[in-house]
């Protein structure tokens, strides 16, 4: 018995290996499921209408950026380092294709409604502003209640959670979210979008690619 005990253990053993390997994998696969393609192709019906408060306090719908592409990111203030990352490819992208950055509208929508005011959206977005304003269009902040947050989000396949047992204890609370970027065309229908993690020189080549000057 003992021998017989001796001889299955190395089987155990890679068992064991096989199956961690299994469910480290599942996690893995997890974690990125925030950030997967949208099941979509460019002219196909995705995204959706949004009526959100911008940060100067007016509301907002998508109807207003007809005619305008629409650089749509879902994020918050609070985010350490995704969204200030993913912010600053965008501005450094839409500096890098000149006039063509006038028919793009950069567009951040909160996941984070509860921190996100108009004024804080305000003050945040600033410090990716074009500098002058005429160079290309400005950051478009958008809040609202968690219904509308949730249903925009929805419209675009965004995924998000805030850390509710943070969230109640103090005001530091993180938020899980997707990070793609979505390229909208003016007529509202999908064209692209851009995984975390692109470089600045990538999307300023694409964005040249898709938004044919007119």
């Amino acid at each position: 018995m003992k021998r017989l005990s001796l001889a299955v253990l190395p089987i155990l053993a890679v068992l064991a290996i096989v199956a961690g390997g299994a469910l480290w994998r599942l996690g893995d696969l997890r974690s990125q499921s925030a950030n997967v393609a949208p099941a979509a192709t460019p002219g196909e019906e995705f995204g959706g209408p949004f009526s959100l408060i911008d940060q100067n306090g007016v509301r907002r719908t998508n109807m207003d950026f007809r005619g305008k592409y629409m650089l749509i990111f879902f994020g918050y203030t609070y985010c350490p380092d995704v969204c200030p990352t993913t912010l600053a490819v965008e501005t450094e992208a839409l500096d890098k294709i000149g006039a063509r950055a006038k028919r793009i509208v950069p567009i951040f929508i909160s996941v984070d409604p509860q921190r996100d005011t108009p004024d804080k959206l305000k003050s945040y977005l600033s410090s990716f502003d074009a500098k002058p304003p005429s160079v290309r269009a400005n950051f478009v902040g958008l809040t609202g209640s968690d219904e509308e947050i949730a249903k925009a989000a929805d419209a675009y396949g965004v995924y998000y959670l805030p850390h509710l047992d943070a969230r109640a204890e103090n005001a530091d609370y993180s938020v899980d979210h997707s990070g793609n970027v979505y390229l909208m065309s003016p007529e509202g229908k999908f064209v692209a979008y851009y995984s975390q993690g692109i470089l600045p020189d990538e999307l300023a080549a694409d964005l040249m690619l898709k938004t044919p000057a007119s």
